[in-house]
Parts: C-alpha cells; structure tokens; sequence
C-alpha cells in the first residue's frame, strides 16, 4: 500500500511557488477556493516511488502575523492541518527578505525542506549561497533548484521522502540566551495555569505568540495576568514592548544567516530590470505602453483563436448531425430531437466553441504575470487611481476583475480601508471578465469583422471609463478621506518558460470549462423549458417570450427593444456565460431544423479533418496578413446559425449599443451575491445592482443615439 505524505508549500509572493508546483506536478494541478474565502487555492496529487504525495500551495505572504486572509489561512492551515512537511520556497537572490518567514516557520515544529528556486539566476548576478551552512544554520534541509531550468525537481521529491520517513524535527534555538530563557518560563506558566494549551499549540509557537500577545482568545485569567507582568518585566528590562523586541530578534537572525551563508560578487552586466523599468515606469510613456500591451493582447488573441473557434464550430455541427441521425432511427420524439440540438448542443456545445478565445487570452495573461510586468502596471495605476480616491491596492481586484468579478469582489479583503473596499467592489462588476468576453468575441465577429480587436478594446476601455466616473462621483459626494499609502514589491523581470504558461492557462480553461458547463447547462436547460412552454407554441409564444415582452419597452430607446433581446439579458442576469446559449435557443433552434442534413460516420471525419485543416491555413493568412505578406479573402456567407439570425435582428449601432449594456449592467448573480457577503450589506449590493443597471442604460442610450 502506497504511503500518503502530505506538503504544504510556503513562500513568499513571487519567488516561484506555483512555477515549481506546475513543474512538478504538471496539468494534475487543480485550482480551487479555500473555504469560507475565494482566494485561490492549488492543489496536486501526484505518485512517486512508493508514496503518493499531495501538494497543497498556501497563498503567497511575508510573514505569519495572521493579521491579513492569506496569513489566517497559513496559520490555521498548519496548526489544523497539520502537513508532514513544509516546502519552503525561498527566491535566491532576495533571501535577506525571504528569510524571516522561515524564521517563522519553524516555529510550528514541523520538519522542513528549505528550497532554494530561482538559483540559476542567482548565479547570473555572481550572488554564491553556502547551502550547506544553512542547513547547519536552519537545522533543516536546504536544496538548489530553478523551475525554470527544471533543476533539482527529482532531489526535492526524493528529500521530501527522506524528511517524512525521518519523521524528526530539530529545532534550533536562534534567540538570544535571555529570550530563550522567557520562553521556557512562558511554557512553565501555561503548565502551571492551562496545560490544555500544550496539546493544543506547537510548543515554541506557543511561547512566542503568548509572549509576543498575538494569541489571546480563550486564555484563563490568570494565565493571562502573569504574562502581562513577564511582559512588562521584560519591558522594563529592554526599555521596548516586546513585540518589538521579537521582530527585531528574527531580523538578527536573519541577517545572521545571510551574512554567514551569502556572497555577492561584483558582476559586470548592465542590471536588465532597471533598464527595463526605466521604459515601462517612465513618467510619460509607462501609461501609453500599458495601453498598448492590452490592446496588443486582445489583437493576438483573436488571430490566434479565431480560427479554432470556427473549428470548434465546425466539429459540433458534425456532432449535432449525428446526434439527430441516431435520434431518428430510434424514433425519437420532436421534444428529445429538439432538446438535444437546442438546449444540449446548441446551448452547452456554443459557448464551449470560445475555449480557444480564453486559451488563448490567460496565455497572455500568464506571460505578463510570469514576467513581472503585471506589478509594474499595478505600480503604474497608483498615481492614475489615488486621482479618485483609490490607492494601486485597488488595482489587483480590478485587475482580476477581467478575468471573473467574483474573486477580484473576495480579493477586495486586502485592502484596509473600508472606503477603498466598497469603492472597489462597486467598480469592479464595470471590468469585463471572461465571460462577457466570449459574448464579445462572437458579436464582433458578426458586426465588426474587421475591427475585431478595435470594437474589444472600446468596450474595455467604457467599462473603465464608466467605474472611474462612477468611483469620482461617490468618493466626490459620498466618501471624503484620502487613499492609503501603496506599498509594492516589484519582481525582477523573468522570461516565463512555455510549460508554465501553459500549465497556467490551461488549470484557468479548465476551471472556465467545469464552472460554465455547470451553470450552462443548468440555465440552457430552463431557459429551453420556458421557451417551449406550452410545448409546441412558437417562441414568441413562450412564457418567456410573454415576460420579456413587457419588459422590452425599457430597452426601445437604446436600440434592441425585442423580447429576444430581454430574454437574452434576463439569462446574462444569472450568468453572462448563458447568453449566447439562449440566444441560440431562442434565434436559432427553429432554422436548425430546417438546416439538417445528413453525414455517415467517415464523412464526418473528413468535414472534421478538412476544418482542422482550414483552421491552420486561415491562422497563417491572418498572421501573414499582418505583416502584408497575403491578402485575405472575404468570405461570403461565412457565418451560419446564429450569426446570420442576429445579422437580421440588429444593425452595427443596435449591436455595438447591446454590447455596451451588456459590458455594464449587472455581470452575474455569483457577483452580487459577493458583494453582499464580502461588504456585509444588503445596501452595497442594492446600490451596486442600480448603479449597474443605470449606468448601462444611460451609456447605451448615448451610444446609440450617436451612432445609429
């Protein structure tokens, strides 16, 4: 029988955890949530040898005060948990900073593996680590290694079995004598007074953090008295409280360690991050070349996708086939036939068509993640964003925002200022995320074939404009403090390998594909319901039809006062991802059937083969196109289904005006529900909701009334 260990990975943020997690484990990585909070949770299972071995990636932190979510989560997760061994990852060339969370770490007598990443570039800036010595200096095993390089992957496996199997901790006494000494008396009171705690805490965990008076709850009166007289004996021995006298203790012996382990030799290169940040932080084109670096990632992601997602489209249209084709040699009934290409591979299979947009795009993402640019934007934004009464820490829930709404309203817990907070999770339902993006994708595509990444960049660029305008206005007449002062740690720049990448955006397509099948299917599959009850009746007959007509009136002066149209934006209530899965229910599921045809299985795979073929040829001529190398053709007819409906049912202005609403009413029930729960107020969520509401009516007028 295979022995389970589990590790825990530790570290701070930006030295490497998750790019030796993906080394490690590869696509078995899994992204979650922690419970309770929607910060991000990694996970991977993997067999080595005989031990079958689980990685749990913590959130990155500086240090445990457990002050902040990400540091509770440590805590609680060590002391709960319990791993058989702590993974800490430790960046090479900064291990002056990153060495005061170890301090910390071996606190929790919990034997450790010390890994020493990014050692490749260390060596790069002629930075040498004795790591021999700081294994001596640590008690705790120390090992060299680069994701990047793939260096040291098998020895870190190989220790963290040779660790687990030792099942021993050496704790070493790094404070001076005399604080070694209160921490022994420290654990002579709670033996005294409430040895229940000893049972409770790591021992040395304990002494420090009741020293140090950062673990109070559930303490006995008198146990808490006579730490409060140790503390003040201390005090007035020192002349500083001790919580001072601690953090300056771990500072020692962290430069201890580093001056006794680490040498940095002269290297004559020219510092490559400080160049490059004279480029991207300047004064006057840092802002410019952030815009151009979104506008640039939108470009690529549609020459790159759009051929797949006609692939995509091709290979379900193959499958719909098929599918009635069985249907009706077993005799099957309109209502199943009509349920399987409409709510089934109509709804579900549309949106899956647009996995290629998103893969594409977290590529991007996670090569600006990866190479350090996304802090500097971060940096860069602070000065834009402090001009209505935000600080940059507000940046990174908007920031995430493009990807989902709900984390970027959970990731709003950072930020101390309560004002800053709701500022923040009242903007961030304006920054598009993923799955608008997909609704985006096919419009332009209809409506703006060859302003594709032109009309994407407009539409992000509203939905900033209208969160600034909405957040000045508030912070004007609402709030009126100032923002909090931003402090931010700015990464060497770093070339992310292709593994990384890709594992990175794949563990996000995938997390995209389970969570928007889920909701997908559960709406296509009611949506389907109310449009075909009663059973038979025509759509506009439905008693959605019947809802949405009463309400389509709203809509008249801003372009698309159809009942479809309402229908379609009463589903993006739910979740924008089932936007387009009923507007193919409602628009197209009659036209299928008078499209059908019929295919043998090999047939099939030759229009599947030739697809793939034609994705290929079609991503060259784009690219070629570029550069002027090959002209493109227009197609004529090139788009069915769907396309070709909504081409009939809007002009340019009506689509461009649906899109603008769409970008900023109300993203998705999930958001508001984590406005509610991350602001604790019914109020903020109603707000947030009209404020959605008004601000897409009143810029979907304006658009349309300019443009039609």
């Amino acid at each position: 029988m295979l022995k389970e260990i589990k590790v825990a990975l530790i570290g701070n943020p930006n030295v490497g955890k998750t790019a030796l997690l993906n080394e490690i484990a590869g696509t078995d990585l899994k992204v979650g949530n922690w419970p309770g909070v929607t910060i991000e949770k990694k996970e991977a299972t993997i067999t080595y040898k005989d031990y079958i071995i689980r990685f749990v990636d913590l959130p990155g932190i500086y240090s445990l005060r457990n002050q902040t979510a990400e540091e509770k989560i440590t805590v609680d997760y060590l002391l709960n948990e319990k791993p058989d061994v702590i993974l800490n990852i430790l960046d090479s060339t900064n291990l002056k900073r990153n060495l005061y969370l170890t301090t910390q770490l071996l606190e929790f007598e919990i034997p450790i593996l010390v890994v020493l990443n990014i050692w490749d570039e260390a060596v790069e800036k002629g930075i040498s680590v004795d790591f021999k010595k700081l294994e001596n200096l640590l008690c705790s095993p120390v090992i060299p290694a680069s994701a990047k390089k793939r260096l040291g992957i098998d020895e870190i496996l190989d220790k963290i079995i040779q660790v687990y199997e030792n099942k021993k901790f050496v704790q070493c006494e790094h404070f001076e004598v005399e604080f070694e000494k209160y921490l022994k008396e420290v654990l002579k009171l709670v033996e005294i007074y409430q040895p229940v705690l000893l049972n409770l805490y790591p021992k040395r965990y304990l002494a420090v953090s009741l020293l140090e008076g950062s673990l109070k709850d559930n303490l006995s009166d008198a146990l808490a008295q006579e730490l409060e007289k140790l503390r003040e004996k201390i005090k007035s021995i020192y002349g500083k409280d001790v919580k001072t006298l601690i953090i300056e203790e771990r500072y020692g012996i962290v430069l201890g360690i580093y001056e006794q382990t680490v040498k940095k030799e002269p290297v004559n290169t020219v510092e490559g991050s400080l160049f490059l940040d004279k480029i991207f932080l300047h004064k006057y084109f840092g802002i410019p070349i952030f815009l151009f670096l979104v506008w640039l990632s939108f470009e690529i992601t549609f020459k790159f996708s759009s051929p797949y997602v006609d692939f995509l489209n091709k290979v379900l249209e193959v499958i719909g086939i098929w599918a009635l084709q069985i249907l009706e040699s077993l005799n099957a009934s309109e209502f199943i036939k009509s349920f399987v290409a409409d709510a089934v591979i109509g709804g579900v299979g549309f949106v899956i068509t647009f996995v290629p947009v998103l893969f594409v795009l977290y590529i991007v993402i996670s090569f600006l993640e990866g190479s350090g640019y996304i802090s500097r934007a971060a940096f860069l934004m602070d000065r834009f964003m402090s001009s209505f009464g935000l600080s940059g820490k507000s940046f990174i829930p908007l920031l995430l925002g493009f990807g989902c709404n709900v984390p970027a309203v959970y990731a709003t817990r950072t930020i101390e200022s309560q004002k800053e907070k709701i500022l923040t999770a009242l903007m961030i339902p304006f920054m598009s995320c993923g799955a608008r993006l997909t609704v985006f994708a096919f419009f332009v595509s209809v409506f703006f074939e060859n302003q594709k990444g032109l009309v994407i960049f407009s539409l992000y660029l509203i939905g900033i404009l209208v969160a600034v305008i909405v957040a000045t206005l508030l912070n004007k007449f609402y709030f009126k403090t100032k923002s909090e002062v931003f402090i931010l740690e700015l990464p060497p720049y770093r070339m992310p390998t292709l593994k990384y990448i890709l594992n990175n955006a794949w563990v996000r397509v995938k997390s995209f594909i389970v969570e928007a099948g889920t909701f997908i299917f559960a709406t296509s599959i009611i949506v389907w319901f109310l449009t075909n009850i009663p059973f038979g009746a025509k759509k506009d007959e439905s008693l959605l039809a019947q809802v949405s007509q009463k309400v389509s009136v709203i809509f008249e002066p801003i372009g698309f006062g159809t009942w479809q149209a309402t229908a379609s934006l009463f589903s993006g209530f739910v979740a924008k991802e089932v936007v387009l899965s009923t507007m193919s229910n409602i628009y197209v599921g009659e036209e299928l059937k008078e499209e059908k045809k019929s295919l043998s299985f090999q047939e099939g795979l030759n229009e599947i083969f030739s697809g793939f073929i034609d994705a290929n040829v079609s991503l060259f001529k784009d690219l070629a196109s570029t550069f002027g190398l090959v002209k493109t053709e227009k197609e004529e007819d090139e788009f069915k289904g769907l396309g070709s409906v909504l081409k009939e049912s809007f002009t340019p202005a009506q689509a461009y005006s649906f899109l603008a609403f769409l970008l900023l009413y109300t993203p998705c029930l999930a958001t508001v529900f984590a406005i509610k729960q991350e602001l604790n107020s019914y109020r903020w969520m109603f707000i947030s909701i009209l404020i959605n509401f008004t601000s897409a009516w009143i810029v979907s007028f304006v658009i349309y009334t300019l443009i039609r």
